[in-house]
């Protein structure tokens, strides 16, 4: 049983964790079909189901939740129910071929069977049930209730659990996409749009003859050339398989040139050749640098940033340095989530992050991870 237990804790994705509750369930309780249930609204979805029934004929099925049901009552009230044989006149019998035959399951209502129920309950809440049938009357007993509640109360617990890491992700997604958003907006639009104006006010010039035609050309040249490094760092983002792909000093360069076209700060990059070190050491380099140049713009008031990336008998060393105005990092200082960010990133990985600035005297970040990263 606690085997079974830690085993259906062991992940946090909703659909491996709910097939693997089934796979477990069987050790403790035989079964010919099993299924979980959830709750979504008024309704009430199968997620998951293992048996002789194909998948795809019961996986999706939705009904409505009618809370007066008999057999909704006796799952909050006894927390499982057991159905001796589905075939019965009993008004449980009758109740779940009621609620449960459709016609992608009639043919299991054709044989006699037996059918236990086991409530999933998280915080004092039914989020949906454990349903288990065996063409067998009279299979399940009370005491295989009770084996099978147990699993169910760290199953639930742990779908639970799974539904907010679900909700997690989708609020860091939506975040990412803002963020994203208001990346393009303040960028990449604005370099259109001082695209098409600095277009008409050349077409207008030549078509009066006019000089200042080439200067105006110019600016429009520029602007397109800052927009194309801001779409480029921006797709890099959008497609995180590019790190693998492209690789590290790939990344930091469209980022330096973003940096560099949008915001007009020289970027000074010394950058060796691909670093032979894992994915994980990669992001996170990349997210630091991405981070430290951020930081740069938004609260340096830098003209210059110095980055650079090396291979020494450390580790893998990250340096970005600007001639910003600097501040006290024993203070409270805007960017300070940012930093702390960059040293949990590190630190994950066994590294160090390490920051050097004063009022007036710019900023330095250094990062370094070692050549064999502790995954923490």
């Amino acid at each position: 049983m606690l085997e079974v237990s830690q085993n259906v804790t062991s992940t946090l994705e909703r659909t491996p964790l709910l097939n693997l509750i089934l796979e477990q369930l069987e050790i403790v309780a035989k079964y010919d079909g099993a299924a979980i249930s959830i709750v979504e609204g008024k309704e009430l979805v199968v997620a998951a189901y293992r048996g002789v029934i194909p998948k795809e004929q019961v996986v999706g099925i939705r009904r409505p939740l009618r809370r007066e049901d008999t057999i909704w009552q006796h799952l909050k009230e006894r927390e499982f129910v057991l159905v001796d044989n589905i075939q019965d006149d009993t008004p449980l019998a009758q109740a779940y071929r009621r609620h449960f035959e459709t016609e992608s399951l009639s043919q299991a209502f054709q044989e006699p069977a037996s059918v236990l129920m086991v409530a999933l309950v998280a915080r004092e809440r039914v989020i949906g049930f454990l349903g288990l049938y065996r063409s067998q009357p009279g299979y399940y007993s009370e005491h295989q209730a009770r084996l099978v509640l147990t699993i169910a109360n760290q199953a639930a617990a742990a779908i639970e659990n799974a539904r907010l890491y679900e909700q997690a992700q989708s609020l860091a997604a939506l975040e990412e996409r803002q963020r994203l958003a208001r990346e393009l907006h303040d960028s990449v639009s604005q370099a259109l749009y001082g695209i098409a104006l600095g277009t008409r006010t050349a077409r207008t010039l030549f078509q009066r003859n006019e000089t200042g035609v080439a200067e105006v050309l110019d600016y429009v040249a520029s602007l397109a050339a800052a927009g194309m490094a801001e779409i480029r760092a921006l797709i890099f983002e959008l497609r995180p398989e590019s790190l693998e792909t492209e690789g590290l000093v790939a990344a930091v360069t469209k980022q330096a040139a973003a940096l560099q076209a949008r915001h007009r700060i020289v970027v000074e990059t010394e950058l060796p050749i691909e670093p032979e070190v894992p994915i994980a050491v990669k992001e996170v380099l990349y997210r630091v640098a991405q981070e430290a140049l951020h930081n740069t713009v938004k609260h340096a008031q830098a003209r210059c940033v110095q980055l650079a990336l090396r291979q020494t008998a450390e580790g893998t060393v990250l340096d970005v340095r600007d001639d910003g105005v600097g501040f006290d990092p024993n203070g409270s200082f805007p960017g300070h989530l940012g930093l702390k960010s960059m040293h949990e990133r590190t630190a994950r990985l066994g590294g160090t992050f390490a920051i050097d600035s004063a009022p007036g005297k710019g900023t330095s970040i250094r990062v370094v991870v070692p050549h064999c990263p502790d995954h923490r």
